[in-house]
């Protein structure tokens, strides 16, 4: 093979998509250059395919059936789901066994709740692709979900002939393979399918046939569907797909001693994880490919990255049960997914530190669902700082709680009151504002928010000298803005600062009649004494931490205040009722 031959090699394993539109213009060219890969490559290559691309390039390999056998279940799975039935009726006619059961267990079922109308979706698809296909699902499923299935088609009577009784009765149902099983289909119009499975399953499999039938006249149905779901977790964990209590361990408290990944030998070494077949890098790609992950991702290869990739749809598995999202649904699949693999992320730069020299280590020694604990409790340590300053901080009993802090901090606060803390992100647009947690800089980011937000009641009490009751009888009385919500710290502080520049003391309304005096007073003292004033007291502070923070919680503030009044004219006439910035007598 020339080195022309391995260019166009190299660049279609790293772009499948390519061999597709060679396909167009030079069909014979293609499928050589197909063929002439290896099938390691060649399944790789569907692998970092589209799951369009990967169908397309699987009808042009010659041993399509071996390449679709060859995906692991959820890599089989997860490309018929985002093909949809409309398209994947030539995997499922490929499929093995175990990879169509891992489809029908995962999508048939709403958690623990057994959903027949789900298996209609792809059990046709099944039936199209030839009766022998159909026949060995039939013999690889489970007795309780065929007899559940057919509990949803359709009612069985039984009639044996007697002495007494020779012929049918009239009242029996019309449909019948023997004389002696009668049919009552629930749905006429819809019974062509069952139908044919019936006679399918007389004709070829006798024995299981009288097996459904007589189960579903004397066994109980919850019973059946207690077995079947408790076989389905079995076949599922087998796969990686655990149990919820398993799954909440991405989020547990971290044992003692879990962390210290410099005393543990290499994943690899142990054989960890036992199978490792080839997988996609999609997981991965729900991620910012700048992160730490992804990017130490792409520079493994071989064993090892397969062995990462397998631990990453674990953790993937992990979060869609343990976050309920229906794995029939690729986009909330991704969603919860993506969640989890943020943990783990975020775990991996919190142990590696700001320089993350020590990242590929911990990766190579410290298994995923570990990381994910050091992730969930960090977010967990902020959750529980942001309910302590609302019910026992500086925030604790005022009228409008966390409404008086100022944009943003009202948002980073509040994305970390959520049951899951979320990570406040203005840049999402179309009315979001929050996302999970991904990155050390997200963490860094809360944190630094949140310690602004519990230095606001230090701003206003100690520094500024405000009295507690003062704000609290503020908020709730009757003064422009009307909504109390809408009164935030920056107007507060101005409004006090326009009190000191009028001469008056404390904290309160101030006088719709002196109004535009007050604007005129605040605008001037805070380009000279009343903003050199406050930033003395926050730098004559001996904790320099403290005195940085104070400096930015008040230089924020202040900025707030120019923002607002900046802009209005002097002497200009001016409506209380439409004056953002401070707080006016009503």
């Amino acid at each position: 093979m020339n080195d022309q031959d391995d260019h166009k090699i190299s660049r279609l394993l790293a772009n499948p998509g390519s061999l597709l539109e060679l396909e167009k213009s030079d069909p014979r060219a293609a499928e050589a250059l197909w063929h002439g890969l290896s099938f390691e490559e060649r399944l790789r290559a569907v692998l970092a395919a589209s799951p369009s691309q990967r169908e397309k390039l699987i009808t042009l390999a010659q041993d399509s059936e071996a390449l679709v056998r060859a995906l692991a279940p959820d890599e089989f799975a997860a490309t018929v789901l985002e093909l949809g039935p409309e398209d994947a009726g030539l995997l499922l006619g490929l499929s093995g066994d175990e990879q169509l059961s891992y489809l029908l267990d995962l999508t048939g079922w709403v958690k623990e709740e057994f959903a027949p109308s789900r298996y209609e979706v792809w059990l046709p698809l099944v039936l199209e692709a030839g009766s022998d296909r159909l026949e060995r699902w039939l013999i690889s499923c489970d007795l309780e979900v065929l007899a559940l299935l057919f509990a949803h088609w359709f009612k069985v009577v039984k009639f044996l002939a007697s002495q007494d009784e020779q012929e049918p009765p009239d009242d029996l149902p019309s449909f019948t393979l023997d004389g002696v099983y009668f049919i009552e289909f629930h749905d006429q119009a819809s019974a062509a399918f069952p139908a044919q499975v019936l006679v399918l399953l007389k004709s070829e499999m006798e024995d299981r046939y009288y097996q459904v039938l007589e189960a579903m006249l004397w066994e109980s149905a919850s019973g059946m569907a207690e077995d079947a779901a408790r076989f389905r977790r079995g076949r599922m964990m087998d796969q990686g797909f655990p149990e919820r209590l398993e799954a909440l361990q991405l989020w547990a408290v971290p044992p003692p001693g879990e962390a210290d990944w410099q005393k543990l030998p290499t994943k690899l070494s142990l054989g960890f994880p036992e199978k490792s077949p080839p997988r996609s890098g999609s997981l991965l790609g729900l991620m910012p490919p700048d992160q730490a992950l992804p990017s130490l991702a792409g520079g493994l290869e071989g064993p090892t990255l397969d062995a990462l990739k397998a631990e990453l749809a674990y953790v993937a598995n992990c979060a869609v049960v343990a976050l309920d999202a229906d794995p029939a649904q690729p986009e909330a699949v991704a969603r919860a997914a993506g969640e989890g693999l943020g943990l783990v992320n975020l775990g991996l730069e919190l142990l590696a530190g700001p320089q993350g020299a020590s990242a590929a280590a911990i990766l190579e020694r410290l298994p995923l669902p570990a990381l994910a604990r050091q992730g969930a409790a960090a977010i967990r340590q902020m959750n529980r700082r942001a309910w302590l300053l609302l019910r026992e901080g500086w925030l604790a009993g005022l009228p409008t709680s966390l409404h008086l802090l100022d944009e943003p901090l009202d948002r980073w606060l509040g994305g970390l009151l959520f049951p899951r803390p979320r990570c406040y992100d203005p840049g999402l647009g179309a009315g979001r504002e929050y996302r999970a947690f991904l990155s050390l800089s997200d963490l860094e980011q809360s944190r630094h928010y949140l310690s602004l937000a519990e230095f606001g009641g230090r701003l206003l009490f100690e520094l500024l000298g405000i009295e507690r009751q003062e704000l609290v009888d503020l908020l709730g009385a009757e003064v422009w803005p009307a909504d109390p919500q809408q009164i935030k710290l920056s107007m507060v502080v101005a409004t006090w600062l326009a009190r000191r520049a009028l001469g008056l003391t404390g904290l309160a309304p101030l006088p719709a009649a002196s109004l535009a005096e007050a604007v005129t007073a605040l605008q001037k003292g805070l380009k000279g004494d009343l903003a050199r004033e406050a930033q003395a007291a926050c730098q004559a502070l001996p904790d320099p931490a403290e005195a940085s923070l104070a400096s930015e919680s008040l230089r924020q503030v202040l900025g707030h205040i120019q923002r607002e009044l900046g802009g209005l004219a002097k002497n200009a006439p001016m409506d209380p009722r439409y004056l953002a910035g401070l707080v006016i007598e009503r």
